[in-house]
């Protein structure tokens, strides 16, 4: 079989850490700013939010901050995320969210998040990697690969929620080796805890996740990583990069900030320019280090149009996995997806 190459430029080069504007320097909002994480407390990027609430108030950006979460799914996420209730300078909300989000909008044909927000900026991402128990018998990722193209639907592989970042990367690790998508097995489960539970029970054979979560179970011996999602090898993980296995591809779970839809272009200019001084930040920067967040920032129209082409690698991903428009897309908890 001809091996297909899928081009996914996913947080562009991601060592080079922040944004290349400079906003309005000196600029602080006096009053007060609602963080809202599109996820449950303490899941998914809902870490990132509090760390950037702390930052907007440890560096006096911001008079006062509120964190408030959402659960359910992301579309739910982006239906509760309404207008502001007044000028951005005085009291504002913005919407930290990232891959998930933008991924279930489209498979749940709600309007995009380029319809119902404004994006601001891109501020970090997180790297995946594929592992499999420390006994398994897919000794490489060569091994993993000749499976999938042998029979795609022979393994389950679990990740985070269905239709979420690993669900999109496990399929276009798919496209790129040139198996039939449609009949790839995926397991979703709400947190990554369930995950490496089900990968220890033998319910799924391997498990994609955020690289630095795994370093635990890694260094432990109880699972192996075959391979990270990242440009360049990750310290710590004993595993070669996808395009080190001439899958040309590099892709990451990224976590931005959006606004409301109808912002002026004041209070649009002066939301950008504070995540510019956000990525700028001492405290920001230690927690993406602590956390093994890559800075990536970019801001304004750049991220907007990074969006809207990220949106669409997207939604090809999803329509080629059967997801947009079926019933699938209300499985959101230790599901297999069968199409």
């Amino acid at each position: 079989m001809r091996r297909r190459r899928f081009f996914v430029l996913a947080l562009g080069v991601m060592a080079a850490g922040g944004c290349g504007g400079t906003g309005r320097s000196g600029a602080v909002l006096s009053s007060r700013l609602t963080v809202v994480a599109s996820a449950p407390r303490g899941q998914g990027w809902d870490r990132a939010a509090r760390a950037l609430a702390a930052a907007l108030e440890g560096d006096g950006l911001v008079g006062a901050v509120e964190v408030s979460d959402q659960s359910g799914t992301g579309a739910a996420s982006l239906a509760a995320f309404t207008a502001a209730r007044g000028p951005f300078a005085r009291e504002g909300r913005v919407l930290v969210t990232g891959t998930p989000v933008t991924a279930d909008a489209e498979s749940a044909d709600v309007a995009s998040v380029m319809e119902a927000t404004t994006p601001l900026a891109r501020l970090a991402g997180e790297w995946a990697a594929l592992v499999v128990p420390a006994g398994s018998l897919l000794g490489t990722f060569e091994d993993f690969a000749a499976v999938l193209r042998r029979n795609p639907a022979e393994l389950v592989v679990g990740g985070r929620l269905e239709g979420g970042s690993d669900h999109v990367l496990y399929g276009m690790i798919g496209k790129c080796l040139g198996v039939d998508v449609r009949l790839l097995e995926y397991a979703g489960y709400s947190t990554g805890a369930e995950g490496v539970e089900a990968l220890r029970e033998g319910r799924v054979a391997a498990l994609l996740g955020a690289a630095r979560s795994f370093l635990p179970e890694i260094s432990a011996g109880r699972v192996r990583p075959l391979v990270v999602s990242s440009g360049e090898r990750i310290d710590g993980i004993d595993a070669p990069t996808l395009k080190e296995r001439e899958v040309r591809l590099e892709y990451a779970d990224w976590c931005g900030v959006l606004g409301p839809r109808d912002m002026s272009p004041a209070d649009r200019g002066e939301a950008v320019a504070l995540c510019e001084r956000i990525d700028a930040s001492p405290r920001w920067r230690a927690v993406c280090a602590v956390n093994g967040w890559n800075r990536a920032c970019l801001s304004g129209d750049d991220f907007r149009h990074w969006l809207v082409a990220e949106t669409r690698r997207s939604r090809g991903v999803l329509n080629e996995l059967g997801l947009p428009n079926t019933s699938d897309t209300s499985c959101w908890g230790s599901c297999v997806g069968r199409h």
